[in-house]
C-alpha cells in the first residue's frame, strides 16, 4: 500500500520559497489557514502516523516477559477441586501469545511505513492482548501480575488511540466491494452464538451458584464478563454497521476478525499444547472461528483497493 508522505507543513511565519505566507494568496490560489488539518492542505503532518515503534517494543517485552514466566514458572494456581488443568491450559495460551510477539513489531514497523493493512493487524493484536489479560487479572495475585496490568493499560490506550485515530471517510471508499454483507452476519452470528452459551451456563447458576463445568476460581468467570459486556456487543454492532454501509464498519471488522483469529488460535493452543485430551466440540468451533475468520480478511483485502495517504489523523483531539 502506498506509504505516508513524509513532508511536513512549512511553519507560520517561515513561508519557504515559492510559497505565500499564512493568511496570503499566491497568484492564482485562494489563502489556506494554517489551522486546516494537513490532509485538507493538501500536505502530510509528521505527526499523522501510529504511535512510535518503541511504544509496541516496550509492550512487546512485556508481554514476552509474563508469557516466558508463565510457561517456564508456576504462576497460575489451580482452583481446588474445579478445574486442576487450568495452569497448563493458561500454558498454552501463552505459547500462542508468545508467538504473536514478533508479529506485533512487524505490524508497527510496517504501520509506521504507511500500511494501513498493517495498522489493522496491530490494533487487532492490542484488543487480544487487552482481553486475554484482562481475563488473566480475574485470578489470585501472583508475581506476574503488574506485568498484566501495564499490558492491559498500554493495550487499550493504544487501541484507543490507534483506531479512534483513523479517518474513515478516507478509508470506506477502498472497500465498497469487500462482502460487507457477509462478513456483517457473520460476526453477528458468531456474537449470538457466545450469547446463547454463556447465558446457558449463567443463568441456571444465578440464584447464588456457580456455572457447571467451569475453568475458573470462585468468582464470575471473567470470560463471561468481559463477553457479554464488551466483546460480543462490539461484534454485534461491527456487524449492524457493515450491514448499514457505516464508513467505520471495515475498520472495526478487521480490527475483530484479526482479534477472533488469534483468539482462535490462542484456544486451539490450549486444547493441544498442555492437555491430554482435548474436547473435541470446543477443537471444531475453535477451528470453524479460526478459518472461516481468516478467509473472510484475505477476501476483503482481495476486493478493496489500496487505501490512499492520509487515512490516519495527526492527533486525537484537535
Amino acid at each position: 500500500m502506498p506509504a505516508l508522505p513524509t513532508s511536513s507543513p512549512t511553519r507560520a511565519g517561515h513561508p519557504s520559497p515559492g510559497h505565500s505566507s499564512p493568511g496570503h494568496a499566491s497568484p492564482g490560489h485562494a489563502a489556506v489557514p494554517d489551522d486546516l488539518p494537513s490532509a485538507a492542505r493538501g500536505t502530510s503532518d509528521a505527526r499523522g502516523r501510529p504511535l512510535p515503534v518503541r511504544f509496541t517494543v516496550v509492550l512487546a517485552v512485556l508481554v514476552a516477559g509474563v508469557t516466558l514466566y508463565g510457561l517456564v514458572g508456576a504462576p497460575y494456581p489451580a482452583p481446588d477441586g474445579v478445574a486442576p488443568a487450568l495452569p497448563d491450559i493458561l500454558r498454552g495460551q501463552d505459547l500462542l501469545t508468545l508467538l504473536s510477539v514478533p508479529v506485533l513489531v512487524v505490524a508497527a514497523v510496517r504501520a509506521r511505513r504507511g500500511s494501513f493493512g498493517a495498522h489493522v493487524l496491530w490494533l487487532g493484536l492490542l484488543l487480544y492482548f487487552a482481553y486475554t489479560y484482562l481475563t488473566y487479572a480475574f485470578t489470585p495475585f501472583t508475581p506476574a501480575f503488574l506485568g498484566h496490568v501495564a499490558i492491559i493499560g498500554l493495550s487499550s490506550y493504544g487501541l484507543l488511540d490507534g483506531l479512534l485515530r483513523v479517518d474513515v471517510r478516507v478509508v470506506a471508499p477502498a472497500f465498497d466491494d469487500a462482502p460487507r454483507r457477509a462478513t456483517g452476519w457473520f460476526v453477528i452470528g458468531v456474537a449470538a452464538l457466545f450469547t446463547v452459551l454463556w447465558l446457558a451456563m449463567i443463568v441456571p447458576a444465578i440464584p447464588g451458584g456457580l456455572p457447571e463445568g467451569r475453568m475458573t476460581y470462585d468468582i464470575a468467570s471473567a470470560v463471561h464478563v468481559l463477553d457479554l459486556a464488551w466483546v460480543l456487543p462490539l461484534l454485534a454492532a461491527t456487524g449492524v454497521m457493515l450491514l448499514r454501509g457505516h464508513p467505520a464498519g471495515p475498520v472495526l471488522a478487521g480490527v475483530v476478525l484479526c482479534m477472533k483469529v488469534v483468539l482462535a488460535l490462542a484456544m486451539l493452543s490450549m486444547s493441544f499444547a498442555f492437555v491430554a485430551a482435548p474436547n473435541p466440540a470446543e477443537v471444531g468451533l475453535w477451528g470453524v472461528i479460526a478459518v472461516v475468520s481468516a478467509s473472510w480478511l484475505v477476501v476483503g483485502v482481495r476486493r478493496s483497493e489500496p487505501v490512499p495517504a492520509g487515512w490516519l489523523r495527526p492527533t486525537l483531539w484537535p
